[in-house]
């Protein structure tokens, strides 16, 4: 039995490294625990389909309850396997299924200090655009500049974070541009009761609703109610009769 189970795990191991996706399925269809189990480096099938960079098993074993967050040894999740080779993809699909863009090894490296270290260039800038520190140190108290390999590099990276800053910015200033704006067309339309369908129709005029992260909802949310109008009760007529 224990063989079995050894030659099992060994077996979707090497069927998520090599990306042999229907292997992995069947492995994972009879027991569906084979998904999270471990070698004896404490790596899981995921930990070695992100860092050989396959993209199509890592979207399936995140779609399969795979541990996004697992730590193989000194403490290296797949995002960091995936960093370290430099694919992209595989970074991409991770951070979608709940992976941490500032998650740290027992090193203190975060992904953007191996895609640094590694020169991956469209890598690391994604990785700053989604929030990854470029002053995070590690425990040898490296930045993720300090590990580039090039002062291009650095100065790229450093832009990269400048605008995404910037970008930033500009979202929460139209936020707020919003938010005065629902406040004036409240006080504007007290009187003549527009509605809630025609208010949202002005604002989305006035601000580029497109490029704002607000929903519709929120949108809607924040608009006025229209209120009922309330009629005044006619008094009522009594019939006297002599």
């Amino acid at each position: 039995m224990g063989k079995e189970r050894n030659s099992e795990i060994e077996d979707i191991h090497n069927a998520a490294r090599s990306g042999d996706l229907l292997k992995l399925q069947s492995i994972c269809s009879s027991n569906p625990l084979a998904v999270n189990s471990r070698d004896k480096h404490s790596r899981t099938p995921l930990h070695l389909a992100a860092w050989a960079g396959q993209t199509q098993v890592v979207t399936y074993l995140c779609k399969h309850k795979a541990d996004v967050g697992a730590a193989a040894m000194d403490d290296m999740g797949a995002i960091h396997f995936a960093a370290q080779k430099g694919h992209l993809e595989v970074v991409r699909t991770l951070l979608s299924s709940g992976a941490s863009v500032k998650a740290i090894t027992r090193k203190g490296m975060t992904p953007l200090h191996y895609a640094a270290q590694g020169s991956h260039l469209d890598l690391a800038k994604y990785l700053v655009r989604k929030g990854g520190s470029l002053s995070a140190k590690s425990k040898a108290g490296k930045t993720p500049l300090d590990l580039a390999g090039s002062e291009e590099f650095r100065t790229v990276l450093v832009e990269c974070e400048r605008l995404s800053r910037k970008g930033d910015k500009n979202v929460k200033d139209k936020r707020i541009l919003m938010a005065k704006l629902l406040q004036m067309e409240m006080v504007k339309n007290t009187r003549t009761q527009t509605s809630r369908g025609k208010l949202m129709k002005i604002l989305m005029k006035m601000v580029k609703y497109k490029r704002t992260r607000m929903s519709r909802g929120k949108l809607m949310k924040m608009a006025p109610r229209k209120k009922p109008r309330r009629y005044r009760k006619r008094p009522e007529l009594l019939l006297i009769i002599f």
